[in-house]
């Protein structure tokens, strides 16, 4: 199993994270999202969460073929924009994924962290209010925790925000809690 711990970043290759980063994810995992984004001087700016989505019917590929075999308990989601203070805007999303079993849980994640079998499509992006983003798993970061699996994702949304601050923030928003 591959987890995100502090000052680890799962899916660098267990490298770790810089020390601006760690503390986020302090926060990130006490569920203090406003004082996480604050440690990286960035400001959410809009949200948007959903409880209670169905696997299958929001997921595609390999992913839901995966669903569709086994079936998950629940699935919570949270849509979010972040601003840095040149204008730069991000979006993220971060998926909570419960499994029947340590053991399924395991083997979501296995699946779903190979770039091409799919994923879980977040819900219209549109609610944000800054367009249609497309979530290309290039920013992704993912851990298991027994039968929790989540799943977090940036993109771009507005401005240029660096590489790194997308991969950043997926790596703190991934320790989140569920809500």
């Amino acid at each position: 199993m591959t987890s995100v711990g502090a000052g680890l970043d799962a899916a660098a290759g267990e490298r770790p994270v810089n020390a601006r980063t760690a503390r986020s994810q302090d926060a990130a995992k006490k569920g203090d999202r406003a004082q996480a984004w604050e440690r990286m001087a960035l400001k959410e700016l809009k949200n948007d969460v959903r409880h209670d989505l169905q696997c299958a019917v929001q997921s595609f590929g390999q992913v839901r073929q995966f669903f569709l075999r086994q079936p998950c308990d629940k699935l919570d989601q949270l849509l979010f924009a972040v601003s840095d203070p040149q204008g730069n805007v991000v979006v993220g999303t971060v998926m909570w994924v419960r499994m029947p079993s340590a053991d399924s849980a395991g083997q979501l994640k296995q699946v779903e962290d190979i770039h091409g079998t799919g994923d879980i499509t977040p819900f219209g992006t549109q609610v944000l209010k800054l367009g249609d983003i497309r979530f290309t798993g290039k920013h992704y970061r993912s851990r298991r925790d027994g039968s929790l699996v989540v799943i977090a994702e940036t993109e771009p949304a507005r401005g240029r925000p660096s590489t790194a601050l997308l991969d950043e923030v997926a790596t703190v928003a991934v320790v989140l809690p569920p809500l």
